[in-house]
């Protein structure tokens, strides 16, 4: 459980019901547990977009680990640009983490939307936008691999949106041109969802 800045008070769906269990109750409790393939490429030197705002965040920091871990290790890593995403400052998980990532090079480029610090909300699929050129070459020239996690809802389908309007600018080819593009990097693994 816990307060956000405006005093709303969160409580976690799991830990609530089972704090409200009375103690020594025989009980079932379900739990499902589903193969995930969402993991990084084979090769470190694969490129990589990570687009993970709020909590979508939570598997890329085990990808960034893996990196680090990697790095440590004297391997060579692939160029990787992370968009994270949060309300506000307050609200930025990882800082500390993501910024010692980008300084140490496990990372090369991190872009973070606040979408409640301005007079407009910015949200990952506007800095995609801007990076738009990066993003293309990351995943057009170099043959990189794009990960997005985290809402199903308005930000899996506007990012999914923002990519097929980079490839569009950055490649000079029509809508269906860039939705032939991105399938086929679906198919190839190359562009993965984990997104609910």
């Amino acid at each position: 459980k816990g307060k956000t800045g405006t005093g709303r008070v969160h409580k976690g769906v799991a830990s609530t019901w089972l704090g409200e269990v009375p103690l020594m109750q025989p009980m079932q409790v379900p739990v499902f547990v589903r193969t995930s393939t969402f993991r990084m490429p084979a090769s470190p030197t694969t490129s990589l977009v990570l687009v993970g705002p709020g909590t979508g965040i939570a598997p890329f920091m085990g990808f960034l680990q893996e990196r680090a871990l990697l790095k440590a290790q004297g391997k060579e890593l692939g160029q990787a640009l992370l968009f994270f995403g949060c309300r506000d400052k307050q609200d930025y998980l990882y800082r500390e983490e993501l910024e010692g990532y980008l300084k140490s090079g496990v990372i090369s480029d991190l872009r973070v939307a606040f979408s409640r610090e301005g007079p407009e909300k910015v949200y990952v699929q506007h800095q995609m936008k801007e990076s738009g050129a990066q993003v293309w070459d990351l995943l057009g020239k170099k043959r990189g691999s794009l990960y997005v996690c985290g809402d199903a809802k308005q930000m899996a389908r506007d990012v999914h949106r923002t990519v097929l309007e980079i490839i569009q600018e950055q490649s000079k080819v029509s809508e269906k041109v860039s939705e032939v593009i991105v399938k086929g990097w679906q198919e190839a693994s190359r562009y993965q969802r984990d997104v609910w």
